[in-house]
């Protein structure tokens, strides 16, 4: 049995095309304009500078007028690298739904951006993370299995520089935003991150005390009482916080999707956040 509904990914793969500017280079035969820093005068937008930016991107006139440092970028005039960064953690096989509608997104941006000529390359990262290329992506997704402890927090080396990067995790991480954003976003283009929840973990509800084992811990038991639920909910804001704020200024930010529903909900959200664009044959 697939990991996701093939079916419904490659029909909705000519519905949709990856968000992109109308303004096509030459003929427009499968280049973007890439969101990165590039050596093109077209100039494109500001945002604010982080740590591990390049400086030679740095406005100085801004910065001599407000004390602000932000980086002044330009167009790419080449079909960018896109990078699909999926989180194979054991919290992600939570629920078979969880994963399944997780692979189901990864596989739709890759399908999308081969038919765009972007370049995808797909990371699996469990304890280490696994690059495939487009020859072996599908396979590679096929075989994948959520058990990693590390996941997101796995070292990824050899990122391609200007990438677009699009992160796809459940993000329940105590560490998340600005110190994995800044690892990550080093480098990059537009970053978008997909965050594949249940409802339970966004919303969990009392039903008595039950005791829980920690999936990646896997030795930690958890009392779940009014208490600890009460705790968990100020945390999770925390947390959804922390990577908003991180994400600030970067591309589409976080996305939500609801791992009870399908596909086609999510693709909803992805619209709705820009990150995709209905496509000539919708």
């Amino acid at each position: 049995m697939p990991a996701w509904d093939e079916a419904r990914v490659h029909a909705a793969t000519k519905q949709l095309r990856l968000a992109s500017d109308p303004r096509r280079i030459r003929h427009g035969h499968g280049l973007r304009m890439g969101q990165g820093p590039g050596s093109s005068l077209e100039f494109h937008d500001y945002r604010q500078y982080v740590m591990g930016d390049d400086l030679r991107m740095i406005d100085w006139g801004v910065y001599a007028r407000s004390d602000q440092l932000v980086l002044r970028r330009h167009r790419q005039e080449i079909s960018p690298r896109i990078e699909v960064i999926l989180d194979a953690s054991a919290s992600m096989r939570l629920d078979e739904k969880k994963w399944s509608l997780a692979a189901g997104i990864c596989a739709l941006f890759l399908e999308l951006a081969i038919h765009d000529g972007a370049q995808p390359i797909l990371w699996i990262c469990q304890d280490q993370a696994k690059r495939c290329t487009v020859k072996h992506w599908h396979s590679d997704l096929h075989q994948a299995q959520a058990n990693g402890n590390l996941g997101l927090r796995c070292q990824l080396n050899n990122l391609h520089p200007g990438s677009e990067r699009i992160i796809i995790s459940d993000g329940l991480y105590p560490d998340a935003g600005n110190q994995f954003i800044r690892r990550i976003g080093a480098g990059s283009g537009r970053i978008s991150f997909i965050q594949v929840l249940l409802e339970s973990e966004r919303n969990p509800n009392y039903n008595g005390h039950v005791r829980l084992l920690d999936v990646e811990g896997g030795e930690r038991n958890l009392l779940l009482d009014e208490q600890a639920l009460a705790e968990y909910r100020s945390r999770f804001a925390r947390l959804q916080a922390a990577w908003q704020q991180s994400l600030n200024g970067r591309g589409a930010g976080l996305i939500h999707c609801d791992a009870e529903l399908d596909l086609s909900a999510s693709i909803r959200d992805l619209l709705k956040a820009g990150i995709v664009t209905p496509g000539a044959g919708s």
